[in-house]
């Protein structure tokens, strides 16, 4: 009967699968080089790639939000995302709805399940206080309830916060269309 207990792997003067780990490191840099040259030339953008519109006029010349803690959050996202003009441009006034609602209740009575529904009422107006464009954005979510209270607090907030990102994301892709359609050169 064969010894078994000698493998591949335990041979020291034998070809083992092992000794294939060192020249694969030394491939994997070339590869990895040569792929980086192919995708650098190749026109290749991140989706989320930061560009300098310095060419697209900007659209905002203000932005109102509720002085709230979700507002405030929007706040802060939407001005790492957009940067309005001192003159000139558009309004922009938000204003946020948030609705809690129990999803499941159990035989005994106990909450189980929470729905959580962030709606937010974009609306854009000219100089003149005329309306360009007014959205209704909406993310709803839900989390189980826990019998910790603390827990079903931070559960909720990270659900509002990613509520809030989602609405900073859309109402930015709001303004990215309008400024595409403005834009003489399309």
């Amino acid at each position: 009967m064969a010894n078994r207990s000698r493998n591949a792997l335990l041979c020291r003067d034998e070809l083992s699968i092992s000794s294939f780990k060192t020249p694969a490191r030394f491939l994997l840099v070339p590869f990895l080089l040569a792929a980086s040259l192919l995708v650098s030339g190749c026109g290749f953008e991140p989706v989320y790639a930061v560009r300098d519109d310095a060419g697209l006029p900007t659209l905002l010349r203000s932005i109102d939000l509720p002085d709230t803690r979700a507002g405030r959050y929007l706040a802060n996202q939407l001005r790492g995302r957009i940067a309005p003009a001192e003159t000139g441009g558009l309004a922009l006034y938000v204003t946020l709805d948030e609705t809690r609602r129990d999803a499941l209740v159990a035989t005994d009575g106990n909450t189980e399940r929470i729905d959580l529904t962030m709606t937010a009422t974009v609306r854009l107006e000219t100089a003149a206080a005329e309306v360009v464009e007014q959205r209704r954005f909406r993310v709803s979510s839900s989390y189980n309830r826990t019998s910790s209270e603390l827990a079903n607090q931070e559960t909720e907030a990270s659900l509002r916060n990613t509520a809030l990102d989602r609405i900073a994301s859309d109402i930015q892709f709001l303004l990215a269309d309008l400024s595409a359609d403005a834009d003489p050169a399309q």
